[in-house]
């Protein structure tokens, strides 16, 4: 036993050097400038990265067709990091290279060997361009300015669309601090801002032959709510600049570096026309406006139910594109179902490059009669625009089994009454002057009331077929529930991390408001469409004021900076007085 531990040791203490050498050599190669001028000076580095490396060899010099280069020896550079106890050491080594010809050009991979072994770097690509001093493209654009950038210029209705905030400057221009002016008015889309971006970051761009970086600020979804020409108009944006006396940076900075002549400017991008085109037809199906990527599910609460029990029908759809905007499936159910007004509820998330989350349809009905229900199967059609068709999704039927309730009791009256033999003398009282049977009052209660009952019965049946059938009634009549509901929310997100969604679920409740009960499209319309067809139903002046002020304060209020608590509050207390004055004037 004492033999083979030592046997163990010493095979241990051997290969020891071994797995102390074995390490993770990390290889990158960069580019000090991807887009160059003809006769401008760029940089080539190799940077090796590790732990514990003994022995690097000189890389090759690398080869890039339409430059030449300047020194077949690299600069050299160290620099070591210790970090929770372990070291790393980065070695760099710079070839510089002087652009000679125009076009785009790929720099092969370069061969290093590191302590006996060869690397290789990955391939990078690089753009030349000819040097045309004063064109015509650079006199025409400023020193910095801003564009309104989209992914997709001939999008489908519904089908989500990126609109990038992007601004452009030059050598010498700093970027210290942006603003957006106000609300950005986008007449036919529904408009969604995109969380994603926290810090902007810089890439360098050719423009009319002349050199800019490019920060991207703002990320908007656009969904297009009509086909035709539509047009986005300006966007308007403070910034705060400084120009720096000298080249420090040879490219600029957003919120960095040091400098002077610092001033505060105001930019506007161009008004965009965009064309939609309008969606096929389906083969087959109940359309409900959906664009996207989607999954569709409905599940009933119960599959078994007493008469009389409340019973809950679920259609869950879950994935990315234009959920804010999809329409209630329907569905046909059993006579003997008495429906409820159904619930919807949405969860978006805005981070990344789309509106993404989950919509729920709940559909609450109860059954009258016991039996065995099935509810048809129905297919509804989603245009996917990634594969531009139709995806059509098949939920199939569901059975519902409806019992008796055996705990219901119900009133049994005796079929039989008792006689007795009347004996005895029979006694004479006098004639009774009370009036009759027919004089009572409580006979007649008794017969009116349930008159009364069967007339509010049947009152009440034609409002719920009503609500069911006329979906303009429908809108008005829920019109006030929604925006308590809206409400609640707005106090809700008025306590949480994200109090400026308060404002949201505010101007959502007035333009929700506004349209049930007017009978306008719920989506498309401008915030000057709302006023203007509450002054045309009103002849209050004052009214359509107020509304528009409110409607661009929670238009505008994402962009400025975070309100304070007792603001949010009065904003929300004002929006609830202007919504009881459209509630008594419309």
């Amino acid at each position: 036993m004492e033999r083979t531990g030592s046997l163990f040791t010493l095979l241990i203490l051997l290969l020891w050097p071994a797995y102390g050498n074995a390490q993770d050599v990390d290889l990158q190669a960069s580019l000090s400038e991807n887009n160059v001028f003809v006769g401008e000076q760029f940089s080539f580095t190799i940077e090796v990265k590790g732990d514990r490396i003994r022995t690097i060899e000189m890389p090759d010099p690398p080869e890039v067709e339409g430059s030449r280069l300047l020194s077949q020896t690299p600069s050299r550079g160290q620099r070591i990091s210790i970090i929770n106890g372990r070291t790393t050491t980065v070695n760099s080594y710079s070839f510089r290279l002087i652009a000679r010809e125009a076009g785009q050009f790929q720099i092969p991979p370069v061969s290093i060997e590191i302590d006996g072994e060869t690397y290789r770097t990955e391939p990078l690509s690089i753009e030349i361009y000819q040097n045309t001093g004063s064109s015509e493209g650079s006199e025409r654009r400023p020193d910095i300015f801003a564009e309104i950038n989209l992914d997709n210029e001939e999008p489908m209705v519904g089908e989500q669309i990126i609109a990038s905030l992007d601004i452009y400057f030059r050598e010498g221009v700093e970027v210290t601090s942006y603003q957006p002016a106000g609300g950005w008015r986008t007449d036919g889309f529904w408009m969604e801002q995109l969380e994603n971006i926290e810090q902007p970051s810089t890439e360098t761009v050719v423009l009319g032959g002349v050199r800019y970086r490019r920060a991207t600020l703002l990320r908007y979804a656009l969904f297009p709510s009509r086909p035709g020409e539509l047009v986005l108009s300006p966007y308007d944006l403070h910034l705060g600049i400084r120009t720096r006396p000298r080249r420090n940076d040879p490219f600029g900075s957003v919120f960095g570096g040091l400098g002077s002549n610092q001033r505060r400017v105001t930019l506007e991008t161009d008004e965009l026309t965009l064309s939609v085109r309008r969606l096929d037809e389906p083969e087959e199906g109940e359309t409900i406006g959906a664009v996207g990527t989607f999954d569709i599910q409905r599940q009933p609460s119960v599959r078994q139910a007493y008469v009389g029990e409340p019973v809950e029908l679920r259609t869950t759809i879950t994935g990315r594109g234009n959920l804010p905007l999809l329409s209630r499936p329907t569905y046909p159910l059993p006579d003997s179902f008495e429906r409820y007004s159904p619930e919807e509820e949405t969860d978006l998330s805005r981070r990344g490059s789309s509106i993404r989350g989950t919509r729920t349809f709940t559909e609450r009905f109860v059954p009258r009669v016991a039996g065995s229900f099935t509810i048809p199967e129905i297919v509804i059609p989603v245009y996917d625009p990634e594969r531009s068709g139709y995806h059509y999704h098949r939920l199939p039927e569901l059975t519902l089994e409806i019992l008796q309730n055996p705990n219901s009791t119900f009133a049994e009256f005796q079929s039989e009454a008792d006689l007795q033999v009347l004996k005895g003398l029979a006694l004479w009282k006098q004639a009774d002057n009370s009036p009759g049977l027919f004089g009572r009052w409580w006979l007649w209660a008794g017969l009116l009331i349930p008159a009364a009952a069967l007339v509010a019965g049947w009152t009440r049946k034609q409002k719920q077929n009503r609500l069911r059938n006329d979906l303009q009634y429908a809108r008005a009549y829920y019109a006030w529930d929604q925006v308590e509901s809206n409400l609640i929310q707005a106090e809700k997100e008025a306590d949480g991390e994200t109090p400026k969604q308060a404002y949201h679920y505010l101007h959502k409740a007035i333009s929700g408001y506004i349209t049930d009960r007017l009978g306008l499209p719920s989506a498309g319309l401008s915030d000057r469409d709302l006023s203007e067809a509450v002054q045309t139903r009103t002849s209050l002046p004052d009214l359509s004021k107020q509304l528009e002020r409110m409607l661009d304060r929670c238009a505008s209020i994402s962009y400025a900076p975070l309100s304070n608590r007792k603001n949010i509050e009065k904003d929300i207390e004002e929006a609830r007085t202007l919504l009881q004055k459209l509630r008594e004037a419309l």
